[in-house]
């Protein structure tokens, strides 16, 4: 008996001393997972990389000078009935290395100054500027000081089909999108605004 216990104890001891420390480790990493996955800073660093990346997808795919998207939000309140003020900001931009960031200039801009285009957008989900000269939808102050000769917007949607947000494809010289782009265009459109809904709607 005495034997028995010895070896029972010692057992015991190495299992302890093995796998104890493992386990830790094991516990330690998954729960550190759980808690990072529910930080908002760790949620927002995996979105802005998976959106940088469909980003810059799209700059090699097409060539083009700059590709930015934009998303609406509350910008404050109306006096005296306290209405949301329908703004809208850059949050993702990436472009050429001979072309100017825009993204610092268009951040708490009211809807209100772009009617036109964001109603086509609206109701259509498309605006196509192969010629900026041609430009009707009051859209000059956003190309014309960043050298855009041709731009294409998109409207980006949630899986429930609420307008959320805009992507824009621009070039400093005219090139009008081939059927084969605009299809890759719109699919990249549908990725960013899926990505972007997930993440406006997970659970805090």
């Amino acid at each position: 008996m005495d034997f028995l216990m010895m070896l029972t104890t010692i057992l015991v001891a190495l299992i302890t001393a093995v796998f104890g420390p493992i386990a830790v480790e094991w516990a330690r990493n998954y729960f550190r997972k759980k808690k990072d996955e529910k930080n908002p800073v760790h949620e927002a660093i995996e979105l802005n990389t998976l959106v940088d990346e469909q980003l810059e997808v799209i700059m090699n795919e097409l060539t083009c000078d700059r590709v930015w998207v934009s998303q609406f939000h509350n910008g404050g309140h109306f006096y005296p009935t306290g209405k949301s003020i329908q703004k809208f900001s850059m949050f993702y931009e990436k472009v050429a290395p001979n072309s100017q960031a825009a993204q610092h200039n268009f951040q708490n801009v009211p809807v209100s100054l772009f009617p036109k285009a964001m109603s086509e957008l609206y109701k259509n989900g498309e605006i196509a500027v192969p010629d900026a000269n041609g430009e009707t939808y009051g859209l000059g102050s956003v190309a014309e000081p960043y050298g855009a000769q041709s731009y294409y917007l998109l409207a980006l949607d949630d899986l429930k089909d609420r307008f959320i947000g805009v992507l824009c494809v621009d070039f400093q010289q005219q090139h009008e999108l081939t059927k084969e782009e605009w299809i890759f265009i719109r699919q990249k459109a549908g990725v960013v605004g899926t990505l972007l809904d997930e993440y406006l709607n997970v659970k805090k």
